[in-house]
Parts: structure tokens; C-alpha cells; sequence
């Protein structure tokens, strides 16, 4: 199965760094954010999928123990995406993929997490599957497809913190057969005035129930496809679709995470490991080059998946490796391995990654695995390291484990884990 920021000037990154220190102890600017929030589920599908709060405060005598979960009510969505970074307001978009249910947890307090609100299709588009926060704090969210069936071409829908439209536009371009219209996931470049998203269908496991007036799942997950599109942002007007160029490797299909560069760029990264530049982004004739390839991609098990951006470094999750490369961006059209890390074959498939700002800390978790992982990420050497305290109680392996049967909120199962991220603000 494939599965697969919010940019601002230089004075407005300044601004909203000393804010974040100002507003921040001392106390938890040595050790990080203090918890980090895992969107999991039960294997079996017999108990509710729920968000986890994990103690993420290294001088904390309980760090990396599950100190609560919150049961959403319902089983089998397939918890996946969450938002990369914590919301500046506290409320976390979460969708659970198979269900086209999108929660929306309030986090104002850690360690008492509630659902303020839940949605499914939004301005008739179906399968929410990416958000990222805009500066007016809205939501712009990829939504894979329309009419509550699962179909190619999708669109882009604005939500307010509840839920609640805003605006939304068609990602279908009369220019490019509208199959390879799978909007996956964005980044926002305000400065510019354009959205870069990718299109890649999700997949679909075979245990899931499809819509009526769906494609097929051996449609769904055959369909190959290598389109980027431009928008406005001022008003989610589509501008163009670029089809990422081929090379011997194939290493342009399944296009899966745009990012913001610091030099105000763009990368896409694909699930069959290319790394592309999208040149032209603000101008009338945007395109893409291919400027790096990680290992792999040539099998569902050897996939790249979700990177972050940290200073001018390019993370990646690297199945094949299996486990993360770091590459110096400083020059965008020609970066530059600069360490990778290779996990312990335990620790197969990694797949989502996200960065705690308030440290040099990184979570990492498997596709479709019951694992979670700390790395470090040391932005003066470029190196990249496991965090080995982060286990445990008598554990002989870094990592915390959700292949357990005693929950805070009861007796359950293995539970699959998918988005996360360190927090709050």
C-alpha cells in the first residue's frame, strides 16, 4: 500500500521564534516540547482507534511512557495523517482514512485531550487525507475525492478550526487526464502566494468497505501517477500541473511530500525515491528537476516517505534502509548526503517523521508497524542518532511499543501507529 508548511518571511520566522522562546520556560527549552501525541489504532478492529500522549520530558521520571489515550468511538477508521507541526491554537486535525473521518482534538490540556469537533466530506469533496495551518490559522486540507465515493480528482478545501468551510476549488485540469488527480498532500508558500500540492492515491487495504460509485481496490492501487499542481493562494485558483520528468529508475511516480526549503523553494520527495525541485513556482511557467534519489523505491516495502525540513537539512525516511537520510540543502539543486541512520531490523517500514521544534529531537513511526522511535538530529555536525533513553521500563531496545494488551483506557490489542507529533506550543 502506498501510503504517502506554511511558509513566511524572514522577519515573520524571527517573530514567531521569540515569541515561542519568550512564552517557554527555561526549564522546557533545555528538554523540548513536553509530550509528543500518537494517532494509533487497534490491529483487530474491535476497539476504538484513539490518540496517545506520551511523556516527551527526558528529565521526567516517566519520559517515554504512554501517560494517556483517548478513545475516538469508533474502530477501523485507519487513523493516518495528522497535522506535521503542533496547531498554534491547540486543536489537531486527525483523519482516519478508511472511515473519511477527519477528529479534531483539543489539546489545550496535554493531558486531557477531548474531541471538539469531527467531520467527513467537506464542500462535496470526499477523503480528507493532508492539513496543513495557514497564517490566518485556517486549515487547508487535501481531499483525495468527491461525492463521497472514493474516485480520482479531488480538491482542496479551507477549513476554519471546527470544521466548517471556508472555501474550497477542484483539482481536475482539462490538460491532464483526470485519473492522475489524487490531491495527497501541500505546502504553502504565503510569501509567493501559491500552494504546491501533490497528487498520489492513498491505497486502500483489503480489509476496507469502499463507497458506493468507487474505483476498485486493484484500481485504486495500481494507479500510477507523477503530477504536481500549482495554486494561488489568494483564492485556490489552479494554475498549472507539472508532471514530474522520468528517469531510468522510474523515481518520478507517486509524488508524496511538498515542503518549503529556507531559501523560500520547494522539494517534492516521491514514494518510489526521487527527490525533485520545483523551479518557476511563482512564474508562468513552473516545472520540476530531478536532483537527488534515495535507495529503494522499487517495491511497496522499500517506499520514501514523509520527510521534514530541518534548518537547511532535508530529512527522509528511507524503507529500504530501513531508517532515515539527511541530506544539506544549502545548495537546492544540488544537495548533499551529509549522515543516515540505520534502524535495527525490529523497526522496519519507517514512514512518518516530524520535528520537535523546541529541540533537536525527531519521532518516527513505521507504516502499518507498532513502533515508535526518538531520533536526534545534531543541525552543527549533521549527524543523526537514536535517542536510547527513549524506551521502555527494562526495555533492551530503544523505541516504545503499541503491540501491548493493557491500555489506559482498557484491555486491547496491537494497535497500529500512524501520524505524530511533539507539542504543545
Amino acid at each position: 500500500m502506498k501510503c504517502r508548511t506554511l511558509a513566511v518571511t524572514a522577519l515573520a520566522v524571527c517573530a514567531l521564534l521569540y515569541q515561542a522562546f519568550a512564552k517557554t520556560p527555561p526549564s522546557v527549552l533545555s528538554t523540548g516540547s513536553p509530550y509528543l501525541f500518537v494517532w494509533a489504532g487497534d490491529e483487530a478492529r474491535n476497539a476504538s482507534d484513539f490518540l496517545t500522549v506520551i511523556d516527551a520530558n527526558p528529565s521526567s521520571r516517566s519520559y517515554g511512557r504512554i501517560v494517556r489515550t483517548v478513545p475516538v468511538g469508533m474502530t477501523g477508521t485507519m487513523p493516518h495523517h495528522t497535522e506535521y507541526e503542533f496547531p498554534q491554537g491547540n486543536l489537531l486535525f486527525a483523519n482516519g482514512w478508511v472511515a473519511g473521518h477527519t477528529f479534531i482534538f483539543d489539546l489545550s490540556q496535554p493531558l486531557k485531550p477531548r474531541i471538539a469537533a469531527q467531520f467527513q466530506d467537506r464542500a462535496g469533496y470526499s477523503f480528507p487525507h493532508s492539513f496543513v495551518r495557514l497564517p490566518n490559522g485556517d486549515v487547508l486540507s487535501t481531499f483525495q475525492s468527491h461525492g463521497g465515493a472514493l474516485a480520482a480528482d479531488g480538491g482542496l478545501v479551507e477549513l476554519r478550526n471546527d470544521g466548517s468551510v471556508v472555501r474550497s476549488a477542484s483539482a481536475l485540469d482539462p490538460a491532464v487526464d483526470k485519473d492522475v488527480i489524487w490531491p495527497y498532500s501541500m505546502a504553502v508558500a504565503p510569501q509567493i502566494d501559491r500552494v504546491v500540492s501533490s497528487s498520489s492515491p492513498m491505497g486502500w487495504p483489503d480489509w476496507g468497505k469502499l463507497p458506493p460509485g468507487s474505483w476498485t481496490p486493484k484500481k485504486l492501487n495500481d494507479q500510477v501517477t507523477s503530477q504536481v499542481q500549482i495554486w494561488r493562494l489568494s483564492d485556490l485558483h489552479l494554475l498549472a500541473t507539472v508532471t514530474l520528468p522520468s528517469d531510468s529508475g522510474k523515481h518520478n511516480q507517486w509524488p508524496a511530500e511538498p515542503r518549503l526549503l529556507p531559501d523560500g523553494s520547494v522539494y517534492v520527495n516521491t514514494f518510489s525515491c526521487g527527490l525533485y525541485r520545483m523551479k518557476d513556482v511563482s512564474g508562468a511557467h513552473p516545472s520540476a528537476e530531478l536532483v537527488y534519489t534515495f535507495p529503494g523505491g522499487d517495491s511497496p516495502h522499500t517506499i520514501c516517505s514523509v520527510p521534514v525540513v530541518v534548518g537547511h537539512y532535508w530529512i527522509q525516511t528511507v524503507a529500504a534502509l530501513p531508517g532515515l537520510i539527511a541530506l544539506d540543502i544549502s545548495h537546492p539543486e544540488k544537495p548533499v548526503e551529509v549522515s543516515r541512520l540505520v534502524f535495527d531490523s525490529h523497526f522496519p517500514m519507517p514512514h512518518w517523521l516530524a520535528a520537535d521544534r523546541k529541540s533537536d529531537r525527531l519521532v518516527v513511526t513505521g507504516d502499518m508497524e507498532s513502533w515508535v522511535l526518538v531520533a536526534r538530529f545534531d543541525t552543527e555536525k549533521g549527524t543523526l542518532s537514536l535517542d536510547q533513553s527513549f524506551r521502555q521500563p527494562g526495555a533492551t531496545m530503544p523505541g516504545i511499543s503499541f503491540d501491548r494488551q493493557q491500555w489506559p483506557q482498557g484491555k486491547a490489542g496491537r494497535a497500529l501507529v500512524h501520524g505524530a507529533l511533539f507539542g504543545p506550543e
